[in-house]
């Protein structure tokens, strides 16, 4: 088996050569090891076809990919839409333009004991990044997340909140995502949703495919794909919660889906994903549900919907919104 550390200058090779196939053979075998080398390869496929940045390994300059990554960002910005989707990636302490000019592959992994990534996703905004070892994070809005990798620890540690979708490459080295007042996800490889906001009482997570323990103290939950676990940060409780599983990854799809929802908390997913102030007048906030789905709306469509769905007024001004009973 080639050495993990040579095969990111391969990869650029045949990026380079822009092949429709592979033709080096390094490359080819490496490729058919396992599934989760050509998840690596397709991903960081993606980000070359977005960055257009066409460099020699060894001359990778960090300045030039900083510059790279805001140019790709100013294009994905369009005016006028509702969410910004920002792709871009982070190795060690600078940005690069494409991981495997660095610390590419998680064979780089064993000899580097400071990998460290740090996204974030403003309210307004949501995010996409490829972590070193190939795992995929999709963060919502008002999302934070630091990655890192320690060598001596032999393992691969994120510490999050806020909502995010987690596609961890799989490998022997552990994916810890640990939550300030809430349970340890620890994966291997898997496909699941995390909702963790510091200001929630309850944290869930979807299972899509794959396996993950949850540990509370002395408490743990092994899910299975398709599983959903609540966590009460009040209680220390793990529980299995019934629903529509596909509805947790429903924001990926700017959908949010209402199942007897309060109108609080209907609010609280606004503000979010509209970065505007929401203030409620008393008593209407948990005596107010709705059910049903919010797609693609402007925020004064979807303040319409909800006045003519229920007996509410609102007010704008700016990014702050008044909401009383009619």
């Amino acid at each position: 088996m080639k050495d993990n550390t040579d095969i990111g200058h391969h990869i650029i090779n045949h990026f380079q050569l822009e092949e429709k196939e592979p033709k080096d053979p390094v490359l080819i075998g490496w490729l058919n090891e396992s599934d989760s080398n050509r998840k690596i390869f397709e991903r960081y496929g993606k980000i070359w076809s977005e960055s257009g940045y066409y460099t020699e390994a060894s001359a990778f300059d960090p300045g030039i990919a900083w510059e790279k990554i805001n140019e790709i960002n100013r294009k994905k910005e369009k005016s006028g839409r509702r969410l910004r989707s920002i792709y871009y990636t982070l190795s060690g302490t600078v940005a690069s333009i494409l991981v495997v000019c660095s610390l590419s592959l998680m064979g780089v992994f064993e000899k580097h004991s400071d990998v460290l990534v740090r996204m974030n996703a403003a309210y307004g905004n949501r995010s996409d990044i490829t972590l070193p070892d190939g795992s995929l994070v999709k963060l919502n809005s008002g999302s934070d997340m630091i990655y890192s990798y320690d060598s001596k620890k032999n393992v691969r540690e994120v510490s999050f909140q806020g909502e995010g979708f987690f596609d961890v490459v799989k490998s022997d080295i552990p994916f810890v995502v640990r939550i300030k007042d809430g349970p340890e996800v620890r994966v291997l490889g898997t496909t699941f949703n995390l909702q963790a906001y510091p200001e929630d009482q309850i944290i869930q997570t979807s299972l899509l495919e794959g396996s993950v323990e949850l540990t509370y103290e002395d408490k743990k939950v092994a899910m299975k794909s398709g599983d959903m676990v609540a966590f009460d940060k009040e209680t220390g409780e793990l529980s299995l919660v019934s629903g529509v599983l596909s509805h947790t990854y429903g924001w990926m799809e700017n959908k949010l889906y209402m199942e007897d929802m309060s109108l609080a908390d209907v609010c609280k997913y606004l503000e979010r994903w509209y970065n505007v102030r929401i203030s409620l007048s008393e008593g209407i906030g948990e005596s107010i549900h709705y059910n049903g789905v919010i797609q693609e709306e402007t925020l004064s469509d979807v303040l319409k919907a909800l006045s003519r769905l229920s007996n509410i007024n609102y007010h704008e001004k700016g990014k702050n919104i008044r909401i009383t009973s009619k």
